[in-house]
């Protein structure tokens, strides 16, 4: 029986091809028997070989725990300076100063802005000239009676504003008067008496001065309550947002840790900085996340140089080996692999991890029977949107056995078959991820005229390891978001 099989061996493997049924011929290696051994580990039964002695490879995992890497949200917030020249010159309607007593001083000063001005901005300093029309009266004694004398004219009152930030999120402003200039300088003259027009202005000035800086700080920080915009979204992006796709129900949750600006500057017709947060990002599949605490207190402010434009987000997701299995069986239980006469059936699979690779055990039955155990490599396939394995080999006790016996599994045949056709979809999580671009957190009135709003516009990803419940994937999202004040 040994001589006979001796003879099997040497004579006949060498005559098989592997090939899927109906298949093309797959080119072969010859084969050389080398010692007893390949005999000892296998038993004939009838014309099949009987594989009784190769052990289930090792489940190892390593001990690595997957934790969600920091997201960062960089958001610009623009304020809209056509918006803040709306909102100042809305504050300083008709008549700004009025006085009526003409016994204390012998005159009346009534003021007026003449028209809406416009703000110009050289990085965080607002400059404007309010053009004020002034009216004038003054009263000229006679000895036992007066005379009054009315004369008008209109004066450029010229401010700066300096905008920055406080440590808890406030908007700071100094408005500073820096000087005046006439545009039409009227001169009061009584008989050879000439009045000193610029002396009056003065006065006028020096008695508003305070009143007009005032009202235009108080003006930019309700225009501007950065602190209000900082807290909403602080407090709104801990909240879940709900994310669906299909009949997949999710909800996003981030939980942030920093939070930081850069300074305010002007430019293309906007007040602009940009926010930082710096986030963890984590994906709920099934039922809402319950009972979880949120930090109600921020941080305080920190000033960064510069930043880009664009969101960072990692997120995690799991695959169980229950799927893969599933998915692995419908493409390869049942196929019949052929070598002239001879020919298995694949008849069951078992899949789980080994470090940073996927084991599959092949039982198969008819010409041989047993497991076969291959490993490879799984990796993310974009151009399929799906998670395949590459590099598939044989396990070292599978591979020994079968070196020196038909190319029925040696090389390309199952190893071709597995690289092609165990195909892991992963279309949900990132169509769930895409959702996000949807989502509340991209689409978000943080109250009334102000709302945060972004494109999704890269989805990728990163990372995929093997761990004892299944494949955990990391997701990589980034894109653009941003807060526009109307």
């Amino acid at each position: 029986m040994r001589k006979l099989l001796y003879i099997l061996i040497i004579f006949i493997v060498p005559m098989f091809t592997f090939a899927r049924k109906k298949s093309k011929d797959i080119p072969q290696d010859s084969t050389i028997i080398q010692t007893e051994v390949l005999l000892d580990s296998m038993q004939m039964s009838n014309d099949s070989i009987v594989l009784d002695s190769i052990e289930r490879p090792e489940e190892i995992y390593d001990e690595k725990v997957f934790s969600p890497t920091t997201s960062t949200l960089h958001i610009p917030i623009n304020i809209n300076i056509p918006l803040l020249e709306a909102k100042i010159n809305n504050h300083f309607k008709g008549l700004i100063y009025e006085d009526n007593n003409i016994e204390d001083d012998s005159l009346m000063v009534k003021a007026w802005k003449e028209r809406d001005f416009k703000i110009t901005y050289v990085d965080n300093v607002l400059n404007y000239e309010i053009p004020v029309k002034i009216w004038i009266k003054k009263r000229f004694s006679l000895g036992f009676t007066h005379t009054d004398q009315e004369i008008e004219g209109s004066v450029h009152l010229k401010f700066s504003t300096a905008i920055n930030f406080s440590k808890n999120w406030t908007i700071i402003t100094h408005t500073q008067f820096s000087g005046y200039e006439w545009i039409n300088e009227p001169v009061l003259k009584f008989g050879v008496i000439t009045i000193p027009i610029r002396r009056i202005v003065d006065v006028l000035i020096k008695n508003n001065k305070d009143f007009i800086q005032n009202t235009i700080d108080k003006t930019i920080r309700e225009t501007i309550p950065l602190n209000d915009y900082i807290t909403s979204i602080w407090e709104k992006i801990q909240d879940p947002i709900p994310i669906s796709y299909s009949d997949m129900n999710a909800w996003i949750k981030a939980t942030p840790q920093a939070l930081y600006t850069t300074p305010i500057l002007g430019n293309y017709g906007n007040i602009s900085t940009t926010v930082g947060v710096k986030c963890l990002m984590e994906i709920f599949v099934g039922n809402p996340p319950q009972n979880l605490s949120k930090q109600m207190q921020m941080p305080q402010l920190k000033m960064y140089t510069k930043t880009d434009e664009n969101f960072n987000i990692n997120i995690l997701a799991d695959i169980p080996y229950e799927v893969i299995d599933t998915i692995a069986k419908s493409s390869l239980l049942g196929d019949t692999l052929e070598a002239g006469k001879k020919s298995v059936v694949i008849d069951s699979l078992d899949i789980y991890g080994q470090n940073e690779k996927i084991v599959i055990g092949v039982g198969v039955k008819g010409f041989i029977n047993g497991i076969v155990y291959l490993h490879g490599i799984p990796y993310y396939d974009a151009p399929t949107s799906s998670i395949r394995i590459k590099e598939v080999e044989y396990e070292l006790e599978t591979k020994n056995i079968f070196a020196n016996l038909a190319n029925l599994f040696y090389k390309k045949g199952l190893i071709r078959i597995i690289e092609e056709r165990v195909v892991i979809p992963i279309d949900e999580y990132l169509n769930l991820a895409k959702e996000m671009g949807s989502s509340e957190l991209f689409d978000m009135e943080l109250m009334e005229n102000v709302r945060m709003n972004g494109l999704l516009n890269q989805l990728n990803v990163t990372e995929i390891a093997p761990t004892i419940k299944g494949l955990k994937i990391r997701l990589f999202l980034s894109g653009k978001i941003k807060i526009r004040v109307e």
